[in-house]
């Protein structure tokens, strides 16, 4: 393609394989990134799990008709760019589909240029209203505006916290540290880095570090040569080497041996490393995203993580707030989850009874968005009647009050980690000293609340 065009993150719905795979290389080949699937049970999990920019819908599907779904498109993602493509073109069908709110159409078959010229069209429109919405926020002076980022909603800090994302994103090598509670969205931000940067078309790999056991985390990450082991049959690359060219997401970083630490340093200062068991040094061209719960100023503190990469880390720090510092978010963020699980399970949802309005706004969400996302589910899921009640939802008994003030305006002084002991204490309390429900309720690996308990001495 003679011009670069805005990279996108773009959903593709067709059950002709060979069309399929042919739409997705040319996608891919123009630098965006891609999603590709026969059904549309298929895409409604996608779209639940992941924000794209634009979606290639084919008009018959083995599992519904592709106007039927449009409909439901344009009712839980209005953002979402679709075109229609279809073999059975007719002015009837393109006119309906335009109607629905189709971006395009794209009768069956089609050459490549007539499918880059739609294509770039809808990224010229994504980067529009990309511009218009972050010039209307930031002129509008409006505090409580509701802000939309990548398929993040949030208010105030949020908002703040998007901007600065989007400005730091177009930089494709600077690393970045991503800190906060669990469930504010450090993963979600990650990707949104990665979709929105000069690395999108290529990709983006996330390793859990608390989730890989330690002594196989080595050889996950930098791969081994054939031999480096008793079970080595064949050279295996690691996925640093799967990653190059795109970004490696590192998250529960706090959690990383110290062993490791070390020759994740050198890979930052040096762009390269051995696999397990190689003599050879491979070279990367990668960006690291960083997250972490901890706070890792302590942890250097108590020799548990290393100062020098704590500090190549955190070139750029962003801080997520949690919910309880933008409740504002709570309603917009609620409303969205209630459309999205009413139309996937086939629910006529109207809204929240004043009382489930009232629980959502006054309990403390230590689980944060995520923690929320699984009340809405859970609320739809169970709720009978046509508005979801408190009951549905099942935190009204079980709600931890915000922090009172005191009389002077101020609240008993306490350390985040004071807080975050006293938090897993009163939850494992609460289960009888169950972990697995613990972790369940507290929204963490069951690793990292085992190191935890251990940590705080519970």
């Amino acid at each position: 393609m003679a011009e670069q065009m805005t990279q996108m993150h773009v959903l593709v719905v067709e059950d002709d394989a060979l069309l399929r795979k042919n739409i997705h290389d040319r996608l891919k080949k123009w630098g965006h990134t891609v999603e590709a699937c026969e059904a549309i049970a298929e895409a409604k999990g996608l779209l639940a799990d992941e924000a794209f920019d634009l979606a290639l819908l084919d008009m018959r599907l083995p599992d519904g008709d592709g106007l039927v779904f449009l409909d439901e498109l344009r009712a839980d993602y209005p953002q979402l760019d679709v075109v229609m493509m279809t073999a059975y073109a007719d002015v009837r069908t393109a006119v309906a589909a335009l109607k629905k709110g189709a971006f395009d159409y794209l009768p069956k078959p089609f050459e490549d240029a007539h499918l880059e010229k739609i294509v770039r069209n809808a990224a010229n429109q994504v980067e529009l209203t990309q511009c218009v919405a972050t010039l209307t926020k930031l002129t509008s002076g409006d505090q409580g505006a509701v802000w939309e980022f990548d398929n993040m909603i949030g208010t105030g800090a949020l908002g703040k916290v998007f901007e600065t994302t989007r400005r730091i994103a177009q930089s494709a090598d600077t690393t970045v540290l991503i800190q906060g509670e669990s469930g504010t969205g450090k993963g979600m931000l990650a990707k949104a880095i990665h979709r929105i940067s000069p690395r999108a078309g290529k990709p983006f790999v996330d390793i859990n570090c608390s989730a890989i056991p330690e002594q196989l985390m080595e050889s996950e990450i930098f791969g081994y040569e054939k031999g480096a082991f008793t079970d080595a049959k064949n050279r295996k690359p690691g996925l640093m080497e799967i990653a190059n060219g795109g970004t490696v997401f590192l998250d529960e970083i706090g959690d990383m041996d110290l062993n490791l630490q070390g020759k994740l340093l050198k890979v930052l200062e040096d762009k390269e490393f051995r696999r397990l068991g190689g003599a050879q040094k491979t070279k990367v061209d990668i960006r690291i995203v960083a997250a972490t719960n901890r706070d890792l100023k302590q942890r250097v503190q108590d020799g548990k993580f290393r100062e020098d990469l704590y500090y190549r880390l955190s070139v750029i720090p962003i801080h997520m707030p949690p919910l309880r510092e933008h409740p504002d978010s709570i309603k917009p963020l609620a409303d969205y989850y209630l459309r999205l699980f009413s139309r996937q399970m086939g629910r006529d949802i109207t809204g929240l009874s004043p009382q489930a309005e009232n629980a959502l706004m006054t309990y403390a969400w230590p689980g944060n968005i995520r923690e929320l996302r699984n009340v809405l589910e859970r609320g739809v899921l169970l709720e009978q009647g046509t508005e979801v009640d408190v009951d549905a939802l099942g935190i009204s008994d079980g709600a931890i009050p915000h922090p009172v003030p005191s009389a002077a305006g101020n609240m008993t002084p306490m350390s985040l980690i004071e807080c975050e002991k006293q938090l897993i204490r009163t939850v494992l309390d609460s289960v009888d000293g169950n972990k697995n429900k613990a972790a369940g309720i507290l929204e963490i690996h069951r690793t990292t609340l085992y190191k935890k308990i251990e940590e705080y001495g519970l």
